[in-house]
C-alpha cells in the first residue's frame, strides 16, 4: 500500500521506518522482504548473542509497528486461525500486547474454540493478556445460528423475501448445524455449482 502512494508519502514512510529501525532493518527485512522496496537494501547485521536475540527482535518489531500505530494513524492487525499458531508467535503477541510503549494498536485474534482446550498454548497466552493491567480485552464468542438467523442470511444473500428462503434455510440449518462459517460455505457451494 505504501508503494502505491505519492513520492512524498513514500519518502515520509521511508524516513520514519529508517529512523525506527536504525541499523536493525535486516531483522525486519528477513520477516518482510518487501520492506526493502521502501527502506532500500540492508547491510548484514552481526547476529546478537543468543540470549539477546529475542529481546532485540521484540524491540525492533515493536518499533516497526510503532511507525504505523500512531494516534493519527491507528493500526489494526487481524490474526486468524490462532489455534494453529506456534509458541514463538504467541510469545511475540504476548509481548506486543503487554508492552506499555506500543499504543494505538488494535489486535484482533480469531480461533476455533473447539480446537483450543485448557492445555493449549493459546489458552496460557490469553490468560496472561487478560491479567495484564490497562489492556482492555473483549471476547466475542460466535454461537450457532438459529433458523431465523439462517433465513435472514439466505434471504439477504439471494435478495428475496424470507418466506421464499425458508426451505433453503431449513436445509442449510440441517446440513451445517447453524455454524456460521459452514452455512456461508454451503450457500457459496450451491451458487458455484449453479444449483440456485
Amino acid at each position: 500500500q505504501i508503494l502505491g502512494q505519492s513520492e512524498t508519502q513514500v519518502s515520509h514512510w521511508q524516513d520514519a521506518l529508517q529512523a525506527a529501525l536504525s541499523t536493525n532493518g535486516p531483522l525486519i527485512v528477513k520477516l518482510i522482504p518487501e520492506l526493502e522496496f521502501i527502506i532500500g537494501r540492508q547491510s548484514a547485521v552481526q547476529d546478537p548473542l543468543p540470549q539477546d536475540a529475542q529481546n532485540l527482535f521484540y524491540m525492533v518489531f515493536r518499533r516497526f509497528l510503532g511507525v504505523f500505530a500512531r494516534p493519527d494513524h491507528p493500526l489494526v492487525l487481524f490474526l486468524d486461525d490462532l489455534q494453529w499458531v506456534d509458541s514463538a508467535t504467541l510469545e511475540l503477541l504476548e509481548h506486543l500486547v503487554t508492552e506499555p510503549d506500543l499504543r494505538n494498536l488494535l489486535l484482533i485474534g480469531a480461533f476455533r474454540d473447539n480446537e483450543v482446550n485448557a492445555f493449549h498454548p493459546l489458552t496460557r497466552t490469553l490468560d496472561v493478556i487478560r491479567r495484564a493491567e490497562g489492556i482492555p480485552v473483549h471476547e466475542i464468542v460466535l454461537a450457532q445460528l438459529g433458523l431465523a438467523d439462517v433465513e435472514r442470511l439466505v434471504a439477504d444473500a439471494l435478495h428475496c423475501e424470507r418466506e421464499h428462503a425458508q426451505e433453503l434455510a431449513e436445509l442449510a440449518q440441517e446440513k451445517t448445524g447453524g455454524n456460521p462459517f459452514f452455512t456461508i460455505q454451503f450457500i457459496s457451494a450451491l451458487v458455484e455449482e449453479r444449483l440456485l
